[in-house]
């Protein structure tokens, strides 16, 4: 069995996959640096205890992280309770895609190679643009399982943040659809103007890609995909556990 991790800026996904590849079990915990590895083992042992899911049988893990620190209380934590080290992605791996000779790649984000990779491995044979709306929203575009590009732009919830903590009277609201673009109160207006504004972000930069990608297959992820996945015909499929299988898919190809 292995445990994938998933650390982004907001939240850790954990996943526990069987040998076949398939997710067992999944939940996300809060980021938070000043944990210790007993602390996130205790929230690990805890929910598989519940969901009737054996740790003991771990045998691998593998890491994706956008924060630093929190690399080293996970491998503390394989250390500690399994003996076993964790596979880190990076660059340094073995990758089923190639990048355009044009990039300058230092840096990429982990988060983002295990979507390309899961992707690129389901769908070999399609041009892809991947969105993860995560606490940044990413997007990636491969050609001919080549990867061409891509963008960054704030996400969801941190434009909430930002509406909120710079004005004085904003209440802060939840992302949710909107029952009207024309909000009847304060709180309805602003997640009108968020919802719909950021569809409009994403339906315009799908058609910009395309005029130069032909025919892609567009996918999104992340915790704010669903909701965005039932307004925006223009994507083809919403896939929850695609960082947790890409995990999956790069320890097999690395192991």
């Amino acid at each position: 069995m292995l445990l994938a991790v998933d650390i982004g800026n907001t939240h850790i996904v954990t996943g526990l996959l069987n040998p076949k590849g398939e997710v067992l079990l999944s939940f996300r915990v809060s980021s938070n640096e000043k944990l210790t590895e007993d602390e996130y083992f205790s929230y690990l042992k805890n929910i598989c205890d519940f969901n009737g899911v054996e740790i003991k049988e771990l045998n691998g893990i593998v890491i994706s992280s956008v924060v630093p620190n929190l690399i080293g209380i996970f491998q503390f934590l394989g250390r500690k309770y399994f003996k076993i080290e964790p596979m880190i992605i990076d660059l340094n791996l073995k990758l089923p895609f190639s990048f355009a000779e044009n990039l300058q790649i230092n840096g990429f984000g982990a988060d983002r190679i295990i979507d390309i990779a899961q992707a690129i491995i389901d769908y070999p044979k399609r041009n892809l643009v991947i969105f993860d709306l995560g606490t940044a929203t990413t997007y990636e575009v491969l050609k001919d399982g080549v990867y061409i590009g891509g963008g960054i732009l704030p996400g969801i919830e941190m434009s909430i943040n930002a509406l909120f903590g710079n004005t004085a009277k904003l209440p802060k609201v939840k992302f949710s659809t909107p029952e009207s673009v024309l909000g009847r109160n304060t709180a309805e207006q602003i997640q009108a103007g968020i919802f719909y504004g950021y569809a409009g972000q994403l339906k315009n930069i799908i058609h910009e890609i395309k005029k130069i990608v032909p025919d892609p297959y567009i996918i999104a992820t992340g915790g704010l995909g669903k909701i965005l996945f039932a307004e925006i015909q223009e994507i083809d499929e919403y896939c929850p556990e695609l960082s947790i299988r890409g995990l999956y898919t790069l320890y097999q190809m690395n192991k």
